[in-house]
């Protein structure tokens, strides 16, 4: 008997392994791209027209009003202890 052979079972297992292998680099291959100079500049748009809350030197001082971070008191604000 030969000392390589395999049986069916490792042989299917095997095989169903490279069939997932080759799905997955099927997907990948596929996935629509964009070249990194493009994605530079959506990037950049991104960043010059939206106001980002945690850069006050280039967008300015923040509104207590606008500021996300900013806890929300209900009523008077007031607590008790």
């Amino acid at each position: 008997m030969n000392s390589h052979s395999h049986s069916p079972a490792t042989t299917e297992a095997r095989l169903q392994r490279q069939l997932e292998h080759n799905r997955k680099l099927r997907e990948q291959f596929e996935r629509n791209r964009i070249s990194v100079s493009q994605a530079s500049i959506q990037l950049i748009q991104y960043c010059q027209t939206r106001r980002d809350m945690l850069i006050p030197t280039v967008w300015g001082d923040l509104d207590v009003k606008d500021d996300p971070f900013e806890a929300k008191t209900a009523g008077c604000g007031c607590s008790v202890m």
